[in-house]
């Protein structure tokens, strides 16, 4: 009887597997029990390694065995085997068969053969009787490392009596398997392994380049039976994870981007108050380093920070604050709100630092410039009142009483109408309503047009008035407003400086253009006010400035027309010696700055 293709395909499968069965008892029995110690090896070196991905972080914290004992103890009853922790120095710092006395007792397992093997080739193992637990034992260690750094040896070790039971179980169950595979194996072998290899195969590859990475990869393959819908909604699934994943990049890109393009420093931080994130204009502004992973209190030591961000931690509720940090001298604005974390875990917080300093200096200027402004009409005032109440109530018909309140009344209004001219001065510079007019001029010339103009003053008050400018000294700067500041710096110097005294003015050539100074052999000023007279209404003798007809705003008045044409004023004195004030003056015109509203 001749066998048609199906019989004889049956027939040879059923040989085939017939001689491939027999071969397998002459092929697999001897090597049996070596594979199998082969795959315990395997085994406890993967338990090891994940013991060692346990116990590597309580080893890195410096942790002693009080604390790594019970950590083994229950890790070891998780895989069934004997655990031990071992120090560099061979110490056992815990092993899952003893504890207390009798673990401080073992001995050093430095030079057992597979912790050295594990420190010198990554892996280790070895076969012996333990004379701990006095039984045959195969030990597998791995050696414990951090960011490069080694900590310790974990072995993991099994006794050998369950893998003989294991091969013999191995060897009856092979037995019987035979038995079994001879008469489905050449009924399913050939029918079923050849049509469903080729797919299989294509979709572990596309599976394969999925887990390495490769989101581009995909099955695509035509058939319309299971295993074509498997292929099928494994590209789906690739095509979404893929559109998913690109969206999450672009918006953390979108996210990073306006982090670093924000003026404002942001500070994010976990439910733990652990800092997620903090973006460049918060690590420049307060010195930072590296915030992220730290909690925020070692990167802001602020009492007002931890009290803005525990209470919208606590209340999950938009709160707001301010802080000072001295150690930055700036003042901050913060304004907290939640912060969506992982689904399941309590939401963070994030917090904004919006500087505020110079507002909060501006308005401290503001508020004594109105408070000085204030003072100093109200005097005038107060005066003029009182001497036209003294007019009113018959002074006007005491001829020389009414001509010297008339002279009062002229006095004090002159000294309103100066502090409102020097005021308005003030204005017009701070706004920028007149900007520099740039000519190429001698410092000395003007030195002394400026020495001319106030000599008469110097001459009624008995005071020497010299100048000094022999050698030529050109730049290019503002002449009226080099002459305004001379002016106010001789006036100055002449009111203040005693009758019979000397007041000097010298222009001199620089390197980087030309200075002007001039110098008084007058009371001088303390120490403790010098860095204070530049400031708007800043007197140092109050009572004696006011009587010298002074309004306490020249010196401010200097020191904004020398920042508006890029010059600088600066001042030394000593009591009983003197004062000088030297201006510098670039030698070529300099951009004036774009407001000097915050001077002082």
């Amino acid at each position: 009887m001749t066998l048609g293709l199906r019989g004889r395909m049956a027939v040879t499968a059923m040989t085939a597997a017939a001689v491939s069965l027999l071969a397998v008892p002459l092929l697999v029995t001897p090597g049996l029990r070596e594979r199998s110690h082969d795959q315990t090896r395997e085994t406890l070196l993967a338990e090891a390694r994940l013991m060692a991905h346990l116990v590597q972080e309580p080893l890195l914290e410096g942790a002693d065995s009080a604390r790594l004992d019970p950590l083994v103890d229950r890790a070891a009853r998780d895989v069934g085997a004997r655990v031990t922790v071992v120090a560099l120095d061979g110490r056992v710092l815990a092993d899952s068969a003893l504890s207390g006395a009798a673990l401080r007792a073992v001995e050093n397992h430095g030079a057992r053969p597979e912790v050295q093997a594990a420190l010198r080739a990554g892996s280790g193992t070895a076969v012996r009787r333990s004379t701990t637990v006095n039984r045959d034992l195969l030990y597998a260690a791995v050696p414990v490392r951090r960011d490069g750094r080694l900590l310790g040896v974990v072995r993991v070790a099994r006794a050998l009596e369950a893998t003989e039971a294991q091969v013999a179980s191995l060897r009856r169950s092979v037995a019987f398997a035979l038995v079994l595979a001879f008469v489905l194996a050449a009924a399913l072998a050939v029918a079923l392994s050849a049509p469903l290899a080729a797919p299989f195969r294509q979709i572990t590859d596309v599976a394969r380049r999925f887990a390495d990475g490769d989101f581009g990869a995909r099955a695509r393959l035509s058939r319309r039976d299971e295993v074509g819908q498997l292929s099928r909604i494994l590209d789906q699934s690739a095509d979404q994870l893929q559109a998913r994943l690109t969206e999450l990049a672009r918006d953390r890109a979108r996210t990073e981007a306006i982090l670093s393009a924000m003026a404002d420093g942001v500070l994010a931080v976990d439910h733990g108050g652990v800092v997620i994130v903090a973006n460049d204009a918060l690590r420049l502004a307060l010195g930072l380093d590296d915030a992220v992973g730290r909690h925020y209190l070692e990167v802001v030591r602020q009492k007002e920070v931890a009290e803005v961000l525990e209470e919208v931690l606590r209340r999950q509720e938009r709160c707001e604050g301010e802080v000072t940090l001295r150690h930055v001298r700036r003042t901050f604005g913060l304004a907290a709100v939640p912060f969506p974390a992982e689904e399941g875990r309590p939401p963070g917080a994030v917090l904004s630092f919006h500087d505020v300093t110079e507002r909060r200096r501006l308005e401290q200027v503001r508020r004594d410039f109105v408070a000085n402004a204030s003072h100093e009409l109200r005097t005038p005032l107060t005066s003029i009142r009182g001497f036209v109440e003294a007019l009113e109530d018959g002074a006007l018909t005491d001829g020389p009483t009414a001509l010297r309140f008339l002279g009062k009344i002229r006095t004090h209004a002159d000294r309103m109408a100066a502090l409102v001219s020097d005021l308005l001065e003030l204005s017009r510079l701070e706004s920028g309503e007149r900007p520099p007019q740039w000519e190429e001029v001698d410092v000395g010339e003007v030195a002394r047009e400026a020495a001319a103009s106030l000599g008469p003053l110097a001459e009624g008050k008995g005071i020497a008035l010299a100048v000094r400018a022999h050698t030529p000294a050109a730049v290019r700067t503002d002449p009226e407003r080099l002459r305004r500041i001379l002016e106010n710096l001789l006036e100055n110097a002449i009111k203040y400086t005693a009758s019979g005294g000397r007041v000097e003015i010298t222009a001199e050539k620089e390197a980087a253009g030309a200075a002007v100074e001039v110098a008084d052999n007058g009371p001088g000023i303390p120490a403790e006010h010098l860095p204070r007279i530049f400031e708007r209404f800043y007197r140092v003798d109050k009572a004696r400035s006011r009587e010298m007809g002074g309004t306490g705003l020249g010196l401010s008045i200097v020191k904004h027309l020398a920042e508006g044409m890029g010059a600088t004023v600066a001042v030394q004195s000593e009591l009983g010696a003197g004062t000088r004030f030297r201006v510098r003056l670039p030698a070529k015109a300099a951009v004036p700055r774009a407001s000097i509203a915050s001077s002082p």
